[in-house]
């Protein structure tokens, strides 16, 4: 009899387990992808440096406002005119148009680009990287660069665009 009793605590146990993981699981796939803007969080975007980016990121872009994102990582404003990712990987070495904005270079990724049909920009050189998708319908793409560029220069730099 006691052998059975442990043998079910065992099983009881373990399912408790899986419900716990799975329970967790369900938190997480919640905070892991918002489909309103087509976010999902960047493989990298629980990271310190992605962290300490959260407190300056910009409340207003062209004119948009911020929005409530349950994205770790990730920032939108203006309904998903503009979206941010941190944590992606850096780019390396490409063909891609490069600018510099206050120091921070990013690299407009044209075939994704196309592909979206909205502008991706990918800080250069950090690491982790932002990602920055742009929707046609913003008016300057340089004044959301600039705002983004002051949350994204206290990140490490190592390497620039040439």
């Amino acid at each position: 009899m006691g052998a059975f009793v442990r043998v079910r605590y065992a099983v009881g146990a373990g399912a408790l387990a899986v419900m716990v993981a799975a329970s967790g699981w369900a938190w997480w796939a919640r905070h892991d992808s918002d489909p309103r803007y087509g976010l999902r969080a960047a493989e990298r975007a629980s990271g310190p440096a992605c962290t300490g980016l959260a407190g300056r990121w910009p409340g207003r872009l062209d004119g948009h406002r911020r929005e409530r994102v349950d994205v770790t990582g990730a920032e939108a404003w203006g309904a998903g005119a503009v979206t941010a990712r941190c944590g992606v990987t850096s780019p390396g070495p490409s063909a891609d148009p490069c600018v510099s904005v206050n120091g921070v270079d990013w690299l407009l990724e044209q075939a994704r680009s196309r592909q979206a049909g909205r502008k991706v920009l990918v800080s250069y050189g950090r690491s982790p990287a932002v990602e920055v998708t742009v929707s046609p319908g913003v008016r300057a793409v340089d004044t959301v660069l600039l705002d983004l560029s002051k949350a994204v220069a206290p990140m490490a730099q190592r390497s620039h665009c040439v």
